[in-house]
């Protein structure tokens, strides 16, 4: 009792000397602060010490939970020691409950008496709490709580796990599928926060969405994500609805079903939708968009050049000589090849560019708002830049030829006819340029001349 004298007042230090003398008639004795209406436990007699382990350092917060004679927990104003505000509470033994970590439920009498007289505008006041008895609480073999018999009847013995949530957030009744579900013992959940039930990173929105809904909100139903005892994680619908308990006061009552198997089988199936999704638009080895998506994609091109006059260029890209590297150093070698080839390309063009594996070692491009000749100019910067870019772990050098044509209103085909005779006529001039398909003119029969480039 020493380390907590100094810090009373004379009334309340005065007043110690009852509290040790409890001692001798066994009874437990605890001193309360109340800081602007807010408990904190400054000294306990041995007794108290003894029978509820509290420790030698003062002052500290309560280190059990406290229940009402009901087992409603008892914090904030329910707290035993603003008891001593009420007239008549003050003079009478009131029955309690607290709860430690990992210990059984224990039931308590006692009674609370000022320990300094109140002073007008005073903000911190002492209690004294003494304890008269001290016993395990019974607990009923029933899962439900008696003060609720109607639920007890009622949802004790469904095959879905059931529970009420009080206002507070505390489980006042669960039956036995909630325990059997969660792997605990009615023991342990009783009284308990649903936090406890809930993985860490969902509880601060969990605490939101439960002090939002009462008492108005009624049959709601959504999917959450809970933890079992045993570290695990499972899917639940939760459908819930608000009574009253026995004294009028809101409730949750929630019923709980499991979906963690059709959850699980909805996301492999959407993961396998996504999955047919990319197959269906891009090439499985590279990344790019594959030949299907790239004609949807320059016919989109096409339609906008068409309807709103802006040029758009096309080009055909050819490696050079990609079957004997295939043949020399094998095809997992030829698809590194291909893979960085695309990778360094992309890294290379505009955000408004798109490229595509046409099949093989060809690739399509297309080239918005730019002419031909521009088009040129960087089907020619991309291939003095392969010259010094080594690929695979052979450090290989790689080239390609292309072919370039512009959008003067042909059909997409025609546009591709012309750009294939221009990379053959690349092709035909040695490899590693590019030339450009000549531009049909008004008149059928007669065109421009070619341009060709060769670095």
């Amino acid at each position: 009792m020493v380390a907590s004298k100094n810090r009373l007042p004379r009334q309340a230090v005065d007043s110690l000397s009852t509290a040790d003398g409890l001692d001798t008639l066994n009874i437990a004795a605890l001193i309360y602060r109340l800081d602007a209406g807010v408990p904190l436990l400054v000294d306990a007699n041995e007794t108290a010490k003894r029978l509820l382990p509290v420790g030698d350092r003062f002052p500290t917060a309560d280190p059990w939970q406290w229940l009402d004679a009901r087992q409603y927990p008892a914090s904030g104003r329910e707290h035993p020691a603003l008891l001593e505000g009420e007239s008549q509470a003050s003079h009478q033994w009131q029955y309690f409950h607290i709860r430690q970590n990992r210990q059984p439920l224990q039931s308590i009498k006692l009674k609370v008496s000022p320990l300094d007289a109140p002073a007008e505008g005073a903000q911190e006041r002492h209690v004294l709490i003494a304890i008269g008895e001290i016993a395990t609480a019974d607990i009923a073999p029933s899962l439900l709580p008696q003060a609720q018999p109607h639920l007890y009847q009622t949802l004790g013995n469904l095959p879905m796990g059931v529970c009420v949530i009080d206002t507070e957030g505390y489980l006042r009744l669960v039956n036995r599928a909630f325990c059997r579900f969660f792997g605990y013992a009615e023991r342990d959940l009783l009284n308990a926060h649903f936090r406890k039930l809930l993985p860490q990173q969902h509880r601060l929105a969990a605490d939101k969405h439960h002090a939002a809904n009462f008492p108005e909100a009624l049959n709601q139903r959504r999917a959450v994500e809970v933890l079992l005892r045993d570290g695990s994680t499972r899917t639940v619908i939760i459908e819930d609805t608000i009574s009253q308990d026995d004294l009028g006061r809101p409730q949750h009552i929630a019923f709980l079903v499991d979906i963690t198997e059709r959850r699980n089988l909805e996301r492999r199936l959407e993961q396998k939708n996504r999955r047919l999704e990319y197959l269906a638009t891009r090439d499985d080895l590279t990344g790019l968009h594959n030949r299907r998506f790239g004609l949807e994609l320059l016919e989109q091109a096409l339609e906008r050049s068409q309807r709103y006059g802006e040029k758009v260029s096309v080009a055909m890209l050819d490696l050079d000589y990609f079957k004997e590297i295939n043949d020399q150093y094998g095809h997992p070698v030829g698809d590194t090849i291909l893979i960085e080839f695309g990778r360094l390309v992309r890294e290379s063009l505009r955000s408004s560019d798109t490229f595509i594996r046409w099949g093989g070692e060809e690739f399509m491009m297309i080239l918005p708002g730019i002419d031909r000749f521009s088009a040129q100019t960087t089907l020619n910067r991309l291939i003095e830049r392969l010259r010094h870019h080594p690929m695979s772990t052979y450090d290989l050098h790689v080239s390609f030829s292309a072919g370039v044509g512009e959008h003067h209103h042909q059909t997409s085909k025609g546009l591709l006819e012309e750009i294939d005779q221009a990379l053959y006529q690349a092709k035909s001039a040695g490899r590693s340029c590019v030339a450009i398909a000549p531009i049909s003119i008004s008149r059928p029969g007669q065109c421009c001349n070619q341009a060709f480039s060769s670095l």
